[in-house]
């Protein structure tokens, strides 16, 4: 999937609530890899979501929920 495909997707959580729209991406210029997604800003800084906490992606992204990763972890 091209970068410029999930611009805009919707992220959900595992629990079905609405998180944001995806409007960036970033990524480790070292190792050329996403490492995460941006969804909003909140006082001129990025809030964003670890490529580790994404479940799946396809219509919209799916993540786990904060209580879902503390329980794995």
């Amino acid at each position: 999937m091209r970068l410029s495909e999930i611009h805009g997707m919707r992220i959900y959580s595992d629990r079905a609530h609405f998180i944001g729209t995806i409007d960036d991406t970033i990524i480790d210029d070292k190792e050329g890899m996403v490492v995460g997604l941006v969804f909003g800003r909140k006082e001129g800084k990025a809030i964003s979501i670890p490529y580790s906490g994404l479940m799946a992606i396809g219509d919209i992204v799916l993540v786990y929920s904060k209580k879902t990763e503390q329980a794995g972890a």
